[in-house]
């Protein structure tokens, strides 16, 4: 049999399995649709959907972290702001504090590590040397904290930029004839796309107000979680509208115009702010570079002359 025969052979079984097993897989998705149809009962919608499970790896190893954390975690204060300031990074898992916590220890433990180890190899450990180890694990300790503060600001900054196109959506659903619950479930789902972090804020509201609580304390409980200070003055506003009788939509209204000014104000600030900051790059970077194109042609023609010279 010659290779154009083997080729047509090896075509014709791929395109047969390929029909089986197309054919194979309708029939199954076919029979568990009826089979969740024949069952009658829906599964509640779970307010967030994880993308993918933790992996086992990954979850002894947030547990590993977290027991070191359970032993620096000495004042139940402490980790209770601390769960308010991960909260407002957007960490909500349940280990979070203690996660947070161990890995403070352990990068005080192990960032000054390799510098010993080399020291140590070498035979030369001075009192300078552990000088700059304890210098390292405080490095190390307050790194995570670092990255904490940047991670919220981060996120603070997403949230406040997202805010007037999630205020407008909530104006037209409030004037359409929504309720405010209805208002917020429709907004974040439109504003996914846009915002996740409003989307899953304004989720964690909705929920809130279903299960009972009172919606000033849902509203503010969504200002204590962004920790924004627009979306505060938000809150505030709609629960003072809310009280006093007023249109909540008009409130908004107002207050969505407000926040673009604010954010315009904002743009001019830091646009100001652009030439003092680009200052010290210039004198670091620029300027040498131009004087060496300025002046190193001089340079090379005094020292030739005064080369010849002598």
């Amino acid at each position: 049999m010659d290779s154009l025969t083997w080729v047509m052979l090896a075509a014709a079984f791929i395109t047969v399995a390929s029909l089986i097993y197309g054919i194979l897989g309708y029939y199954q998705n076919r029979q568990k649709l009826r089979e969740r149809v024949k069952g009658g009962h829906t599964q509640a919608v779970p307010i967030f959907r994880r993308e993918e499970r933790e992996s086992a790896l990954k979850r002894r190893f947030l547990e590993w972290v977290g027991r070191f954390g359970k032993l620096a975690m000495k004042d139940p204060e402490d980790a209770s702001q601390m769960r308010s300031s991960l909260i407002q990074a957007g960490f909500r898992h349940p280990r979070a504090s203690s996660v947070y916590f161990g890995l403070r220890v352990l990068g005080a433990f192990f960032l000054p590590l390799p510098y010993l180890m080399y020291f140590f190899v070498q035979g030369k450990t001075t009192s300078g040397s552990l000088l700059i180890a304890f210098v390292f694990a405080g490095v190390g300790f307050y790194l995570p904290q670092y990255f904490l503060k940047v991670i919220t600001r981060r996120r603070q900054d997403r949230i406040d930029k997202a805010l007037p196109d999630v205020l407008d959506l909530l104006i037209v659903c409030m004037e359409a004839g929504l309720a405010m619950q209805a208002a917020f479930n429709r907004v974040a789902e439109e504003i996914k796309p846009v915002s996740k972090d409003l989307h899953k804020e304004l989720l964690i509201t909705n929920a809130e107000l279903r299960t009972g609580i009172p919606r000033e304390m849902a509203l503010k409980n969504l200002g204590e979680r962004t920790g924004v200070q627009t979306v505060k003055s938000l809150v505030g506003l709609m629960i003072q509208s809310d009280k006093m009788g007023a249109s909540v939509a008009q409130s908004l209204r107002t207050h969505a115009a407000f926040t673009r000014v604010q954010r315009g104000q904002k743009a001019e600030e830091m646009a100001a702010k652009l030439p003092v900051k680009i200052l010290m790059p210039m004198i670091g970077f620029i300027f040498p570079a131009i004087f060496v194109v300025v002046l190193g042609p001089a340079i090379i023609q005094i020292s030739k002359a005064s080369f010849f010279t002598g």
